[in-house]
């Protein structure tokens, strides 16, 4: 699609979504999915915009973030794994880890539908072109890798644009009041450690090793545990989640 300047500059100013100012967890993800509109990126796009128009917002600098969120798909694989994380703290139970049984399934729907993004859960994004997978680029008009390069900020050199500099304030704004709650990146950790460092002046990530294969960044103020994505398809899986929620348990961060 063609993305217009109008459309890039809402979405680059609506940097996420939910009650961020009360939320108990804030969710770091990469950018918006599509999965709302049915994987159709132009009717993402027109619909997000036009619900942002209508509906309350909470305001950051020049941007905004939406404090009602639409009807969230209980098939997202991310969105699922967040929920189960949330449910995890929430009632302190590690069986949201594992094989859920028929009334457990209906727990987790329900928590999508019902509660993410709406009673103590928040999401700021870090990028702002909504993508259908992290793999997929529809903008036939954005040099992806121009795109890609803007919001590296392990370069030692990061390129700069109007664009950017407009959502790092606004970000950074969000985070300032954000800075009380739970943080939880997931995916591309490196990435986002290197972002935070620049909001957080004096940030200090600590790397802690949780098994052979799992890694985390931890911050304890603000409260912050960078990893790798959730989904077990490219990231640490079930287990790996389990064996966060108990680091976040043993040591008091919740």
């Amino acid at each position: 699609m063609i993305l217009t300047t109008k459309q890039y500059n809402i979405l680059t100013r609506c940097i996420g979504g939910g009650p961020l100012e009360k939320a108990k967890i804030v969710v770091f993800g990469n950018e918006l999915g599509t999965a709302e509109a049915g994987g159709n990126l132009e009717k993402t796009i027109e619909s997000f915009i036009k619900t942002w128009k209508t509906n309350p917002v909470l305001k950051l600098k020049e941007g905004f973030v939406p404090t009602v969120t639409g009807s969230l798909p209980v098939n997202s694989i991310f969105l699922q794994n967040v929920s189960r994380m949330a449910l995890a703290i929430r009632h302190k139970e590690p069986r949201f880890f594992g094989n859920l049984s028929g009334e457990g399934r209906a727990v987790l729907n329900r928590y999508i539908t019902e509660e993410l993004y709406k009673t103590e859960t928040a999401v700021i994004n870090l990028k702002p072109l909504p993508q259908t997978t992290e793999r997929t680029w529809e903008y036939s008009n954005i040099n992806e890798k121009e795109y890609q390069s803007l919001y590296n900020f392990t370069l030692k050199r990061p390129l700069s644009s109007v664009w950017k500099e407009l959502r790092i304030a606004v970000m950074k704004e969000a985070f300032e009041r954000v800075k009380d709650s739970l943080i939880l990146g997931s995916g591309a950790k490196y990435n986002k450690k290197a972002f935070l460092e620049k909001v957080f002046e004096n940030i200090i990530f600590e790397k802690v090793t949780l098994n052979d294969k799992l890694e985390i960044f931890v911050s304890k103020y603000p409260k912050i545990i960078l990893s790798n994505y959730y989904s077990s398809y490219s990231g640490v899986g079930l287990d790996g989640m389990k064996q966060i929620y108990f680091y976040l348990i043993n040591n008091n961060m919740v």
